[in-house]
């Protein structure tokens, strides 16, 4: 009975141990994607003369632990016109930080990211403090917190099905210095192989 009972439990612990192994892998991927965006500003602050502008993203993401990657991107937005203002608005930026996914075994992963670094707004007015000239630009700090769901079409192409944060910036206005806005998204993921 013994010998029949290691017959059938060593080849059953053999063939589990490749799925044990598999699920210690990291889920993340090395990642690159390109985003269209859209962010919905506040000018002037407290108000809401809010206002769209049009632009995208590009990310590149590195696996560094679990389900966690370190992640760049690099994000530009334009308008040719404030409401009630005469001006339009451009905004570059960088920023990293770090991003988590929840892997499944479906073709649906879900994730969430933290991003920091500085923006550099042009083509517009930002007004000086008092015995000081205004610009044309200014640069700032920046932060964007949010998430995203990526669907699978194949290994190595994913749709990039929806990306949404919150964005904030800090360039001068003499209102507070400070914008609270929203970016949404879609785009195209292009995942490599495993860490």
């Amino acid at each position: 009975m013994n010998r029949r009972l290691r017959i059938f439990v060593y080849p059953l612990l053999l063939s589990l141990a490749p799925a044990v192994v598999a699920q210690q892998k990291p889920a993340n991927t090395i990642d690159a994607s390109v985003t269209f965006s859209e962010l919905r500003a506040n000018a002037p602050v407290g108000g809401c003369g809010c206002f769209w502008m049009s632009g995208g993203t590009g990310e590149i993401s590195y696996p560094v632990w679990r389900n966690f990657s370190v992640l760049a991107e690099v994000a530009g937005h334009h308008t040719g016109n404030i409401p009630n203002f005469n001006a339009g608005l451009s905004l570059v930026s960088g920023m990293g930080g770090v991003r988590m996914r929840w892997p499944n075994h479906t073709r649906f992963q879900p994730f969430a990211q933290a991003l920091f670094g500085g923006v550099h707004g042009f083509d517009s007015y930002f007004p000086a403090r008092v015995g000081k000239l205004p610009t044309s630009y200014d640069t700032s700090y920046s932060m964007a917190i949010g998430g995203g769901l990526d669907v699978a079409i194949s290994r190595h192409i994913w749709i990039r099905a929806l990306k949404a944060d919150y964005n904030y910036t800090s360039l001068r206005n003499l209102q507070g210095d400070n914008q609270n806005q929203l970016r949404i998204g879609a785009g195209i993921l292009f995942r490599g192989s495993r860490k």
